[in-house]
């Protein structure tokens, strides 16, 4: 049998095609934040003192706390429980691992005895485990979580105890001293990263809190030798909260300045950033260092917990991630969500697809270009893109920005929210954007005044 030069290219290019298909596999990976489980949390508590019982609730309540959960409170059991279900429902054996990034019991209960915390720890670390067997969990420390502060009962070394199923010996150590850590998964190259941003929170007097900075820029250096690529995780991102502009941002100025540095300078190799904390959902973009061209991107998911915060409340959201295995290219996601209303008054847990990230707002890939083309249409008037985000930035509980009283303003705050990270260029996005928008106003007032002038004249004239 004669083979052509044309059937000879036409089989070495069909190998190839499946070297590379076969080389490109597609992979999940579950986002899980902010449970904020309370193990006080009744149904026959006050929905005004975080929906406890206490020996004072004699009078019957307007309104009685749901079966999963109310807006002014943390996560009840059965809100927590019904996420998980629907985690491992939706995508549960076929996934590659789990993200967990932190805030996972209530503030409220931090406050109350250890033995309120060992047991909410103990009891979410049993149901992620139950709910992925065969799967890593990667979990991270919230500030609201036992150990994040210093002098607590229960410190590093004794959350570290709970998680040892998923962390190796070496990530162990780390953790040990001072909550963060790194796992290789060889098979991929790819290296996940969790970091204890708490150590972050205002003022410190040491440079660099647990040698965390040092750490990281280490494991970053080791891993660009190694070709690999990098997932960087915690719970907060530094910035502002897009929802509430007079904050003051969480992340120490320094400590700001600093993690953005390593991330411009290891930007290639940094593929994937995932936080909460906000309760929100919501994403930022990193730019190079004159603050022009987009060089990396964090992806922020929205609570679990629905209660209302400073900035609002929020339906629950678990998300999914879909990625290209060999190299850990973000594809696309798929953010779930709970009408916490439906919900309790059809006593039913109904999680549904609330988007899908690409189809959502038009993107073909998602890059730190991409999103940065979408967060530039939030400062057009009557932007079509930012009312799709602004009703999926507080999980459905608003309809568009109207409904939620946001205004030209308020838009400005989410743009300069999701661009400037730096605390003192995010105020001068503010100020410009207000400077603008007052300037732009002036010619209308004008425009009336001279209007009225002119009636006026005619009036007289006539």
């Amino acid at each position: 049998m004669r083979f052509t030069m044309w059937t000879l290219w036409a089989i070495s290019f069909s190998n190839l095609l499946l070297v590379t298909i076969a080389r490109a596999k597609i992979g999940y990976f579950w986002h899980i934040t902010d449970i904020h489980y309370d193990v006080n949390y009744s149904t026959k508590g006050d929905r005004m003192k975080h929906c406890w019982r206490s020996s004072s609730n004699n009078a019957i309540p307007s309104r009685k706390p749901g079966r999963y959960g109310d807006y002014n409170c943390d996560s009840p059991w059965e809100l927590v429980a019904s996420a998980a279900r629907a985690m491992r429902a939706k995508h549960g054996d076929n996934i590659e691992f789990v993200l967990w990034t932190g805030d996972g019991i209530s503030g409220h209960a931090s406050g109350r005895s250890s033995d309120d915390q060992v047991h909410a720890l103990q009891n979410l670390t049993h149901l992620m485990s139950h709910t992925f067997p065969a799967q890593f969990v990667f979990p991270v420390l919230g500030h609201d979580d036992p150990g994040s502060n210093p002098g607590e009962r229960l410190g590093y070394k004794e959350v570290g105890h709970f998680w040892r199923q998923w962390l190796p010996t070496e990530a162990i150590h780390t953790f040990n001293k001072g909550g963060y850590y790194t796992i290789e998964q060889k098979e991929h190259k790819i290296r996940i990263i969790a970091l204890n941003t708490n150590l972050y929170m205002g003022q410190h007097h040491k440079e660099d809190p647990a040698l965390q900075l040092s750490w990281l820029e280490s494991v970053l250096t080791t891993a660009l030798a190694r070709k690999e690529t990098v997932y960087l995780v915690g719970h907060m991102a530094p910035g502002a909260d897009e929802r509430t502009p007079d904050a003051i941002p969480q992340f120490h100025e320094k400590f700001s300045k600093q993690y953005i540095k390593l991330v411009r300078r290891f930007s290639n190799i940094i593929v994937g950033q995932f936080f909460g904390h906000l309760h929100s959902d919501t994403f930022r973009v990193i730019y190079d260092e004159m603050g022009e061209k987009p060089i990396n991107w964090i992806l922020m998911a929205p609570a679990v917990s629905p209660k209302r915060t400073s900035s609002g409340a929020n339906n629950p959201g678990i998300r999914l991630y879909k990625f290209e295995t060999t190299t850990g290219q973000v594809l696309d996601y798929t953010q779930y969500y709970l009408d916490l209303s439906s919900a309790n008054l059809r006593d039913e847990p109904d999680w549904r697809t609330e988007y899908n990230l690409t189809s959502y707002y038009g993107l073909t890939e998602v890059t730190a270009k991409s999103l940065h083309e979408l967060a530039s249409t939030f400062q057009e008037p009557n932007s079509r893109l930012f009312e799709r985000y602004y009703v999926a930035n507080a999980v459905r509980m608003y309809s568009s920005p109207k409904d939620g009283m946001c205004d030209t303003s308020c838009a400005q705050s989410h743009y300069c929210a999701v661009t400037r990270l730096e605390n003192s260029e995010y105020r001068s996005c503010l100020e410009a954007a207000a400077s603008a928008l007052s300037s732009s106003a002036a010619p209308s007032v004008a425009m009336i005044l001279l209007i009225l002038f002119s009636t006026a004249i005619y009036v007289a004239i006539t």
